[in-house]
């Protein structure tokens, strides 16, 4: 068990990454199922500035997701560098890497996730991705 708010956090990010891959790759024909398990992470009023700079609500994700079922069949992600910017109370923002692989083309971006922990369950309140290549 995760006992601290940090190290669920942190479990979160890597645990919500495993789903995201498995949406985009759907290698077992279960990429549907996974998005079922992964919305639950995001809070109600969950949004997020993506690398593009468009701001983007909980809704708004959950159609991409549903629109990328095996959409990048390869697609390897990778998750590095954690790093804790805030810690108060229930919750805490993570920085993180995030790499992603596809037909020998690689991008990178830096990630700030502000994630709530209640009862163990993490929800996923803010994001924002700054892309590095």
């Amino acid at each position: 068990m995760h006992n601290t708010i940090v190290e669920q956090a942190k479990h979160s990010i890597h645990a919500v990454h495993e789903l995201i891959h498995a949406v985009f790759t759907d290698q077992d024909g279960n990429g549907a199922a996974a998005i079922d398990r992964l919305l639950p992470a995001f809070a109600e009023h969950f949004s997020m500035v993506t690398t593009a700079g468009a701001i983007v609500s909980r809704e708004q994700v959950e159609q991409m997701f549903r629109g990328a079922v095996g959409a990048r069949p390869g697609l390897e992600i990778l998750v590095s560098d954690m790093h804790t910017v805030w810690h108060e109370g229930h919750s805490a923002a993570i920085r993180y890497k995030e790499t992603h692989r596809l037909e020998q083309k690689e991008t990178s971006r830096l990630s700030v996730v502000v994630i709530r922990i209640h009862e163990h369950s993490a929800q996923w309140l803010y994001l924002h991705e700054t892309p590095l290549s």
